[in-house]
C-alpha cells in the first residue's frame, strides 16, 4: 500500500513538471517568434546604392588630381593596323659602282662608312681605254679644224661668185658649183664636230674628274709624267660608302663592283601586316615607325607598296614604306614597328581612350560643369584606334571632357555611392 501511494505522488510530480514547462513556452513564443521574424529581416540583402550622377571636388583635392582637358572633335575615322618590319635601303638610291673600263685601280679614296657627295671620286683607275679614247680626241680635234677651214675657203668663195655674177663675170653653172662646194664643206663640219663629240663624251665618261692627280703628288709633279691614261671612279650621288670591294693594284673591268653607295635620307620600311588587315590598308596611306634605338620618337611615312602574294608560311603580306631619313638615324636591318592609319570613309566623334571610364558596368565620360563639379555621361563607343575611340552617343563634338586624372573622379563617385555606416 505504501509502494503504490509512493508510485502515485511520483507520477503526479512528474505531471506538475511538464504541464508547468509546457505553459512557459507558451508564454515565451511569441517573443521569439517576433526575435526571428526581426533577424530574418536584418539578414535579408539590401539594394545596391546608386551611383550619382555628379559629384563636387574641393579645391584642394582638384589640385592634387592634376586633370587634364580636351574637347570632343568630328573628324576622319581611322583604324591603326599596327605591324612589324624591318628598315632597308632604298634601292631606288642603292648603287653598286664598277669601273667605266677595263684597267688597273691606282688609288682608294674612300672608306666604308665615309660620305661622299655626287661626282666626288672614290678610286684613281689607270684606264687601258683612255689613252686610245685621248688620241681620238685630238684626231677628232684636228678634223674639225680642217672642216672648219675649207668650209670658211668655200663660204668665201660662193659670196665673191655672187658679185661676179652680178657684174656678169661668171657664169650661173659656176656659181652653183660654188653653192654646192659650200654646202659640202658645211656638212663635212657638222660631221667632224659630231665625232668630236662623240669621244669627248666618251673621255668624260672614263676621266669624269677632268685631269687626275693622285692623292700625296702635286699637279706640277703630274704633268712630268704621262696622265692621258688615269681615269676615275666617281659616286653617282650623295651618300654613304657601304661596301668597298677593291684594293690598289687590282685589274678591274666594267663587271666587277668596287663600291657600294646607298643613300640614307630616304629608307625603306618592310612591314609584315597579316592578311585579315589587307583591306583596310591602301598605298598612300600615311604610316608611324618606331624603333627600340629612339624610344618616344616616331618617323613619318607612307605607304608605297602592297605586295601581290601572300607569304604562306606567316600569313602575311609585305607592305613597304617609303620613310625620310634625313638626319641618318634609321639603319639598315632595324627592327621596326609600323603603324599605319587607314582612313574608313567617314567623320565620327572621338575622344581619347583615357577619358573612358567603366563606372558601374558602364562606359563613361566626365564633364566639367563648374569649379569642382563633374557630371558623369554614360556613352556608347564605337571603333577604337591609335589611342581614340569613337563616340556613337553621349557626348557630341565641342563639348569638354575630362582625360588623364578622369579615374580619380571615377574613385571619387564610387567612393560617393558607399553609404556612412554609424
Amino acid at each position: 500500500m505504501l509502494i503504490r501511494k509512493r508510485l502515485y505522488a511520483s507520477i503526479g510530480t512528474a505531471g506538475v513538471v511538464v504541464l508547468g514547462g509546457l505553459a512557459f513556452h507558451y508564454t515565451l513564443s511569441p517573443s521569439m517568434a517576433s526575435t526571428a521574424h526581426v533577424n530574418t529581416n536584418a539578414n535579408a540583402v539590401q539594394p545596391a546604392p546608386a551611383v550619382p550622377n555628379a559629384v563636387n571636388v574641393s579645391r584642394e583635392a582638384l589640385g592634387n588630381m592634376s586633370l587634364h582637358f580636351v574637347t570632343a572633335e568630328r573628324r576622319p575615322l581611322m583604324r591603326t593596323v599596327q605591324a612589324t618590319g624591318l628598315v632597308s635601303f632604298n634601292a631606288k638610291r642603292l648603287a653598286q659602282v664598277s669601273s667605266p673600263s677595263r684597267g688597273r685601280v691606282e688609288s682608294i679614296d674612300v672608306v666604308v662608312g665615309q660620305h661622299v657627295h655626287g661626282g666626288q671620286r672614290l678610286a684613281v683607275l689607270d684606264d687601258f681605254d683612255l689613252s686610245d679614247v685621248s688620241s681620238q680626241v685630238a684626231s677628232a680635234q684636228a678634223a674639225v679644224a680642217d672642216a672648219t677651214s675649207a668650209a670658211a675657203t668655200a663660204h668665201v668663195a660662193l659670196t665673191r661668185g655672187t658679185e661676179l655674177l652680178v657684174i656678169g663675170a661668171m657664169a650661173q653653172s659656176e656659181l652653183e658649183r660654188r653653192r654646192a662646194m659650200d654646202a659640202s664643206a658645211q656638212a663635212t663640219l657638222h660631221s667632224r664636230e659630231a665625232e668630236l663629240e662623240k669621244w669627248l663624251g666618251m673621255r668624260q665618261r672614263l676621266q669624269p674628274t677632268g685631269s687626275v692627280v693622285k692623292s700625296g703628288e702635286s699637279r706640277a709633279l703630274a704633268q712630268l709624267g704621262p696622265r692621258e691614261s688615269l681615269g676615275a671612279v666617281v659616286a653617282p650621288f650623295d651618300g654613304v660608302i657601304n661596301a668597298v670591294g677593291t684594293a690598289p693594284g687590282d685589274i678591274v673591268d666594267t663587271s666587277l663592283q668596287l663600291f657600294t653607295v646607298a643613300d640614307l635620307s630616304t629608307v625603306w620600311v618592310q612591314a609584315n601586316v597579316p592578311e585579315r588587315e589587307l583591306s583596310v590598308i591602301k598605298e598612300g596611306d600615311t604610316v608611324t615607325v618606331s624603333v627600340d634605338a629612339y624610344p618616344g620618337r616616331q618617323f613619318s611615312g607612307h605607304v608605297a607598296y602592297i605586295a601581290d602574294q601572300v607569304d604562306p608560311n606567316t600569313g602575311t603580306v609585305a607592305v613597304r614604306c617609303d620613310v625620310p631619313n634625313p638626319d641618318g638615324a634609321l639603319r639598315a636591318n632595324m627592327f621596326a614597328t609600323a603603324n599605319i592609319a587607314a582612313p574608313l570613309g567617314r567623320d565620327a566623334v572621338l575622344v581619347p581612350d583615357a577619358a573612358l571610364q567603366d563606372v558601374d558596368s558602364q562606359t563613361a565620360v566626365f564633364i566639367p560643369s563648374g569649379t569642382g563639379h563633374f557630371t558623369r555621361q554614360v556613352v556608347h563607343t564605337g571603333v577604337s584606334s591609335g589611342g581614340f575611340t569613337e563616340i556613337l552617343d553621349g557626348v557630341t563634338a565641342g563639348e569638354q571632357i575630362v582625360t588623364d586624372g578622369s579615374y580619380w573622379l571615377k574613385a571619387d563617385f564610387l567612393q560617393n555611392a558607399i553609404p556612412d555606416e554609424g
